[in-house]
């Protein structure tokens, strides 16, 4: 996927009003795309699209829509579809975790995590499909973590989640390419974005984060090489061998020590 053969074309970014999506949707506005925008807060994407328009002069449209519920991937796809817009890279990077003990947080919060970081996810892949084989060389990039390599007790669902989205993806890449779409796994090592305040982020192994630019050019570099996953995280060989050699027990308390919480 070489950008300059890109624009004027469309993409689709979610998550896109903070951190990781934001600097992509910015990235490809710089690169000549047109965007469309999908994230909670409209506020924020309002004002992205601003930016966008006044320092990269190309087009977005904004849907400010929560993929944390049921049907969200069909409501964003609708009104994608009724601005006659055909999107030619989609970008799932919409996600969110929760720190600490499994029993502490309600079935709520995990409903809406499923929901948002595996289902939607999944959804808006289906929903696209067809774009994106009318429109090849078309790709997605699906924003996995270091953190789907092991189990991590104290961030149980998320990890699996992301566990899911690290599979499917590389599955999809298999699947797919024959159509002309190239699907990216994208895994970044602890970035500095809003992620770890809004899933309660307490002390713990991970002590820093790199910037979230950095993340979307060794993702757009990839893109332009046609690699099927995208490491910006380091240490993701030593995850790898540490999880499939070790017994299972061993992984399992010494990651655990590494995101326990503070007594």
């Amino acid at each position: 996927m070489k950008m300059d053969e890109l624009k004027g074309e469309w993409a689709l970014v979610t998550g896109a009003s903070a951190g990781i999506g934001r600097e992509y949707a910015l990235a490809l506005a710089r690169a000549g795309m047109n965007v469309v925008l999908v994230a909670r807060r409209l506020d924020r994407l309002q004002a992205l699209a601003a930016t966008i328009s006044e320092t990269a002069g190309t087009k977005t449209l904004v849907i400010a829509q929560d993929l944390g519920v049921a049907g969200a991937a069909a409501r964003v796809a609708e009104q994608v579809n009724a601005a006659s817009i055909s999107i030619r890279l989609l970008v799932n990077n919409a996600a969110f975790g929760r720190w600490g003990r499994f029993g502490d947080s309600e079935q709520a919060v995990y409903a809406a995590m499923l929901q948002t970081n595996v289902t939607s996810l999944t959804e808006l892949c289906r929903a696209f499909m067809p774009a994106l084989a009318k429109n090849a060389p078309s790709a997605v990039v699906n924003v996995a973590s270091g953190a789907a390599y092991q189990p991590v007790p104290y961030m149980a669902a998320y990890a699996a989640s992301k566990a899911f989205v690290l599979n499917f993806s590389q599955a999809l890449h298999g699947e797919w390419r024959d159509q002309g779409i190239l699907v990216q796994t994208l895994v970044p090592g602890p970035t500095d974005t809003e992620f770890d305040h809004h899933a309660g982020a307490y002390q713990s192994a991970l002590q820093t984060r790199g910037p979230a630019e950095k993340v979307v050019a060794d993702s757009m570099a990839a893109l332009a090489t046609g690699q099927p996953v995208a490491l910006n995280a380091r240490g993701t060989l030593k995850q790898r061998i540490f999880a499939a050699l070790f017994p299972p027990r061993f992984v399992i308390e010494q990651v655990g020590k590494m995101f326990r919480p503070p007594a």
